[in-house]
């Protein structure tokens, strides 16, 4: 949006910072909500806001929607992967990690103050009781929003380009399978397959037949490009008018007068509000320690490679997550990407030759017939993360019209839409759909 626009756009609703304003234009004022991030998360919670009548502001740094965590992930919907980091089995993972003996976790700023503040947290949760009750609600609001997509696609009328056809969830080692297949049953959402099942339902595995002890086929997932969804999104509530956005516009700070922000403080000049949103994934601290207060979210680093499909018969149609490696495949149609590795780097963004490698030769092992090898592209994102598993979602208690939906760490794709319509019920006064599906803390009323 141009500045000019911007600016008049702030002179029809603010004028001067001191100027006496008409009754009828202070409650044109007071019904704002503005959103501040336009990833996915704040993406479809101006969305859900817009859908019950609410104005909305979108205020997104950069110049577009979906540039940070949401642009080069998995893109699966992962129901059957909804669940907390957070259990008994991680404490000896992390253990392995600090020693350098677990590939798919790095402790790369070991002395980062907020890791172990961070750390300590999540200890506390690694218990079995924590573990199920955070779990839960992981899975219930991955399990709303999943079934909210392919209605979401078609009420704006975007293209489809996502898929309900379910994943897989691909064992190497043989106990490993036993174990997980034996918590499965029959008959079920998800059921268990050996390798020859696996091939027949999916040919484009064969390449890894060899490697293959078996799998679960989830017939609840979906997946999708994350970063094309939201892009098409942003436009679309952009075109219709239900969302006014600003790119390129810094969050400065905010104005508050009786226990409420009444404006947000921006590179533009001020935008004055009835409710403020943090939807700021792992910069959410920036914005709420001068507040008062400091979500426990930390940035989990994570990469993605994406190659051109040339042969779409070799590369298996159904997204998976490999259990034993533990990396995620996903097949856009004409592109694949692979991603993997939780890193502990604080927010350190470079792409390391040794975690590139490690992408390049997976897809070599596994697909590397059926793409082109020459020109991958290689991504880096930081996954907001609560020490508990789910997000913070809800009002923070100390303000009356300030609410947070943010740390939904490698689940925010998955998530996204029923966290923006939860906290968009919550905010309007409506009866939620789901309750109890927020991670604890202090400052917050969790929904």
């Amino acid at each position: 949006m141009r500045w000019s626009r911007w600016r008049r756009s702030r002179q029809s609703f603010c004028g001067s910072a001191t100027c006496a304003r008409p009754r009828k234009e202070k409650k044109m004022q007071d019904d704002r909500v503005v959103v501040i991030g336009a990833g996915v998360i704040g993406t479809m919670t101006a969305r859900a806001l817009a859908k019950r009548g609410r104005r909305v502001t979108l205020i997104e740094r950069l110049p577009g929607a979906a540039e940070l965590c949401s642009r080069g992930n998995a893109g699966m919907m992962a129901v059957g992967h909804a669940k907390a980091w957070a259990e008994p089995a991680a404490i000896p993972a992390l253990g392995r990690a600090l020693l350098g003996r677990e590939p798919a976790v790095r402790v790369s700023r070991l002395m980062d103050p907020a890791l172990w503040r961070w750390g300590i947290d999540f200890l506390r949760h690694c218990t079995g009781s924590a573990n199920a009750v955070n779990s839960d609600r992981e899975r219930r609001l991955a399990r709303f929003s999943r079934d909210m997509l392919k209605a979401a696609e078609t009420e704006m009328g975007l293209p489809v380009a996502t898929w309900h056809e379910g994943a897989l969830y691909l064992f190497q080692d043989g106990a490993q399978f036993r174990s997980y297949a034996a918590k499965v049953g029959t008959g079920g959402e998800i059921e268990a397959l050996d390798p020859a099942a696996l091939i027949a339902r999916e040919p484009g595995l064969a390449a890894m037949r060899e490697r293959l002890a078996g799998g679960l086929l989830s017939h609840i997932d979906s997946v999708g490009d994350c970063h094309l969804f939201t892009r098409r999104t942003a436009a679309w509530l952009a075109e219709t008018g239900r969302v006014e956005i600003h790119y390129d516009t810094d969050v400065t700070g905010f104005t508050r007068r009786d226990g409420k922000i009444v404006a947000v403080e921006t590179s533009a000049g001020p935008v004055p509000c009835g409710a403020v949103v943090l939807a700021t994934g792992v910069e959410t601290t920036d914005l709420t320690r001068p507040l008062g207060f400091a979500p426990a979210i930390y940035p989990v680093k994570g990469y993605s490679g994406t190659w051109r499909i040339t042969d779409p018969a070799g590369v298996p149609r159904l997204p998976f997550v490999d259990e034993t490696e533990l990396l995620a495949v996903a097949n856009y149609g004409d592109r694949l990407r692979v991603t993997a590795i939780a890193e502990f780097a604080g927010r350190d963004r470079s792409l390391p030759a040794e975690r590139v490698k490690l992408l390049d030769d997976y897809v070599r092992r596994s697909v590397g017939a059926a793409v082109d090898l020459e020109t991958p592209e290689f991504w880096t994102g930081l996954r907001p993360t609560t020490p508990a598993g789910p997000p913070f979602l809800g009002k923070v208690k100390d303000f009356a019209n300030l609410w947070i939906n943010a740390g939904h760490g490698q689940l925010g794709w998955t998530m996204s839409l029923g966290a923006g319509e939860i906290l968009a019920q919550h905010l309007t006064g409506e009866t939620p759909t789901l309750r109890d599906v927020s991670a604890r803390a202090r400052w917050l009323e969790a929904a």
